[in-house]
């Protein structure tokens, strides 16, 4: 990877923080050598506002997360080698988390897109810039992934229990060829959000200046939902009226799959459950199998006691992840207070399976709640 047109900033601002430090060592990949290339295309990102990870496609263009991006036509760039550039977004009209970013000084125009069609495969690793270390990682493998309908839902996203952290939104994700065939959403350590790369053919052809009146304005949505979600973690409950109308309008206009759910699940902690339901079911149209949309959703029912609506979203999450501890407890109180014997049955079978610890306190639950 050539970065000869780049220009160059100095190599540790003030204002750059995570981002300084150029020139450490890069830490040992165990991954194989065809993943472990990708360490030197996965770059770190600075906004006034985020940090977050991008993926070189090409020589002189990054791929990153829309919501990364907000509304800032200029990002900070922390490449391989340690040096700081300057990168512009490059608006588009696509109704997907990625954008463009093109470096400055590089005049080359948009890369051809030679996408890997990528296959269901279950193993997919992710490259991304680990923020603690200041340098790209690459991070545990995936057992599983859930495909989802892309012609249907195009913008619905795999779910894999491959291992990413905050600060790798943005990051590439790897077939075991290592080949790149997806980016990452967002990551949590046990649950990652990963987008198909076959939206950057998209991109490519839709990427121009025509759609930058539109695109920085979503972009501001973006960003004042974001901070109205960030001030709102300070409230425990019953919140100003000003903040929920201006928190319900940023986010609903932001158009953004995860900032529904991040809007869903603070409208749920403060017992607006109406709002948290509207929010949801919204992100729920654009990916009906996304675990965490489920989870989120069946959380706030079980909040608002409406067991009959939260069991159909457990069972759908368990036909997902039928390893997961929370899911697991709350179907076998939902089973319990329905008095579903099938329900209950299968709940059971998968807690002998999957976490056998909390089967005797799950068995006691029910049989009293059957003999009640």
């Amino acid at each position: 990877m050539k970065f000869s047109l780049l220009q160059r900033l100095p190599a540790c601002l003030a204002t750059v923080m995570i981002l300084c430090g150029g020139g450490a060592a890069m830490a040992s990949c165990e991954a194989g050598a065809a993943i472990c290339a990708w360490t030197e295309r996965v770059v770190g990102i600075k906004t006034p506002n985020m940090i977050a990870s991008g993926t070189l496609i090409d020589d002189g263009f990054v791929l990153t997360n829309r919501h990364v991006v907000e509304d800032h036509d200029t990002v900070l760039i922390r490449l391989p080698d340690g040096e700081i550039a300057r990168a512009q977004s490059l608006p588009h009209d696509v109704p997907v988390d990625l954008v463009l970013l093109r470096l400055a000084g590089t005049d080359n125009p948009l890369p051809r897109s030679d996408v890997v069609i990528p296959d269901h495969s279950p193993h997919l690793t992710v490259v991304g810039f680990d923020q603690g270390r200041n340098q790209p990682r690459a991070y545990q493998t995936s057992t599983f992934a859930n495909h989802p309908d892309a012609e249907t839902f195009p913008q619905a996203r795999i779910h894999a229990d491959a291992r990413a952290l905050p600060g790798n939104s943005g990051g590439a994700v790897l077939n075991a060829a290592g080949e790149l065939v997806r980016i990452l959403a967002a990551g949590d350590g046990d649950m990652s959000e990963i987008i198909p790369i076959q939206h950057l053919s998209a991109l490519l052809m839709r990427s121009d200046a025509v759609h930058e009146q539109a695109f920085l304005q979503q972009g501001g949505a973006i960003r004042r939902c974001a901070d109205l979600l960030f001030d709102a973690g300070a409230i425990a409950r019953d919140p100003p009226s000003d903040l929920v109308m201006a928190l319900k309008t940023a986010c609903l206009e932001s158009g953004n799959k995860m900032l529904f759910d991040q809007a869903g699940q603070r409208f749920g902690e403060w017992w607006m459950f109406q709002l948290s339901e509207m929010f949801l079911r919204q992100s729920l149209k654009l990916d009906p199998d996304s675990p965490n949309s489920l989870m989120s959703l069946a959380v706030t029912y079980h909040l608002d006691r409406q067991m009959d609506r939260e069991k159909p979203l457990l069972e759908r999450y368990l036909d997902i992840d039928p390893k997961n501890p929370q899911a697991l407890r709350l179907a076998i109180q939902v089973a319990g207070v329905l008095k579903d014997r099938l329900f209950a049955d299968r709940v059971l079978a998968l807690m002998e399976a999957h976490n056998p610890a909390a089967l005797p306190l799950a068995r006691d639950f029910i049989d009293n709640a059957f003999a009640s």
